[in-house]
Parts: C-alpha cells; sequence; structure tokens
C-alpha cells in the first residue's frame, strides 16, 4: 500500500506526500527494531539472571568441595606425620596407631567438579551476560586453575600409596578401610559425596597381624622415603589451595554465608 502511494506521488512529482510517506517508512524500521532490540535486552537479562544464580549454586558448591579437600588434606598430612615419626622409631607408639595413620597417610580425596552452568555459558557465549564482575572473574578463574587435577593426580599416583599397599597383608588392609576408611557425610548445598577420615577409629585384626604389618613397612627403607615425599607433597599443595581459594575470591564471594 505504502509503495503504491510512494509510486504516485513520484509520477505527480507529490513530493511533500514522497517526504510523509518515506519518513513514516523510516518510522516503521526504526519502531520495529527498537521493540526488537528490547525483546532481545528483555531476554537477555533473563538469561543473566538464570545463568547469574546457577553460577553462584555452583561456585557454592566448589566452595563446599574445596573446604572438605583442604580438611582432608590436612589430617592426612598429619597423619602422615605421625607415620613417619612411629616408623622411624623417633617417636614411642603403639602398632595399631603406626598403621592407623601410615594408612590415612595413603589416602586421597577427589570429587566430581561443578561446572555445567559455566560451561554452558561459555559455550553460548554469554559470559559477558554476567555483570558481577567478582563473580565472573572468580569462576573464569577456578574453573581453570591446575591445581584440583594436580592434587587428584599427585593422590592417584602415589608411590606411597603403591608400596604401602604392596607391603601389608590383604587381610590387614581389608581391615584398615573397613574401620579407618573413608566416610561420606551431608552438604549444605548440592556438593555431594564428601568425605573425611577425621574421626577416631580402631583395628579388629589381633595385635600379631598388627605387629607384623608395622615390621613389614619398617623393614622396607623406600616406604619411610615415599612418605616424607608425600608428606611434602601434601603439605605443599595445602598452602597452593588455600591459595587459589583466596586470591581467585571463592570464599569471598559467600562470606555473608559463613559463620565465624
Amino acid at each position: 500500500m505504502i509503495l503504491r502511494r510512494l509510486t504516485t506521488a513520484f509520477r505527480k512529482q507529490d513530493w511533500f506526500t514522497v517526504g510523509v510517506e518515506t519518513l513514516i517508512v523510516v518510522f516503521g524500521v526504526f519502531i520495529g527494531l527498537q521493540v526488537n532490540n528490547w525483546n532481545t535486552a528483555r531476554q537477555d537479562r533473563a538469561r543473566a539472571a538464570v545463568y547469574t544464580e546457577r553460577l553462584k549454586a555452583e561456585l557454592h558448591a566448589e566452595l563446599e568441595y574445596a573446604t572438605a579437600l583442604l580438611e582432608y588434606n590436612s589430617i592426612a598430612s598429619r597423619a602422615g606425620d605421625v607415620a613417619y615419626l612411629g616408623l622411624s622409631g623417633q617417636s614411642i607408639m603403639d602398632d595399631e596407631t603406626i598403621l592407623i595413620n601410615a594408612y590415612r597417610a595413603s589416602q586421597y580425596n577427589w570429587y566430581e567438579r561443578r561446572r555445567a552452568a559455566f560451561d554452558e555459558i561459555v559455550a553460548s557465549g554469554s559470559l559477558a551476560l554476567i555483570s558481577d564482575v567478582g563473580l565472573r572473574e572468580t569462576a573464569i578463574g577456578i574453573y581453570n586453575t591446575p591445581i584440583f587435577s594436580i592434587i587428584l593426580s599427585e593422590g592417584q599416583s602415589s608411590r606411597y600409596r603403591d608400596l604401602f599397599r604392596m607391603t601389608i597383608e590383604p587381610s590387614l588392609h581389608y581391615d584398615l578401610n573397613k574401620n579407618c576408611g573413608d566416610k561420606a557425610y551431608d552438604s549444605n548445598s548440592s556438593a555431594v559425596g564428601l568425605l573425611t577420615i577425621d574421626y577416631p577409629c580402631t583395628l579388629t585384626v589381633s595385635p600379631e597381624e598388627m605387629a607384623d604389618g608395622v615390621l613389614a613397612l619398617r623393614s622396607d627403607p623406600e616406604i619411610a622415603r615415599a612418605l616424607k615425599l608425600r608428606n611434602a607433597q601434601m603439605s605443599g599443595r595445602t598452602f597452593d589451595l588455600e591459595s587459589v581459594i583466596r586470591t581467585l575470591g571463592l570464599k569471598k564471594l559467600f562470606e555473608a554465608e559463613i559463620t565465624p
């Protein structure tokens, strides 16, 4: 209809009508673009709100996991120190205490990262929608730091872990695992499968089996050397992880929710 009127106006050289019709077309296009922009902006705000809440929830779980990992590694590290003193004879302690601590020093903790929201945001090119700069930068740092994979890799490939299990009898290892091994506990958010070894325990094997186990561990000098290395690793990684949590602002994001 507008095109027909414009054509007629051009033929009649009715420039006033041409101008009016042109303005109507331009104004209509402008309004259409504005409506489209408004709709896009509204959709972006809605997506940003959803992404922000999902990202916060996942980072909260990451903080729980990291805190649990720190606590677990601290216990394992202290156990390693006690085990080394006992095995080397620098401190007098009973066989059961040596075995429990030597076993717990060989343990490692792991967890499945909570990063589905972050990966979706990055894959869709929507990272700029997260207007909270602190949240965005913390997420980028946490999901790209190698510290978690390093801790897992060192725990899985620990020479001491292998030597310990190759040295003690299967029945003793079973007893240690059953009575003094990992225990799961409930989290406060979406973190699942949190583990601890921070609890008292006793063994059910005979005193003779315990004595044989300690003697076997003491008989291989490589075990003490591997334990020293593992203790040094655990101490260093604990410091590294604490630094990552602090410098990347993970704990700071949820300070208001943390009870002093």
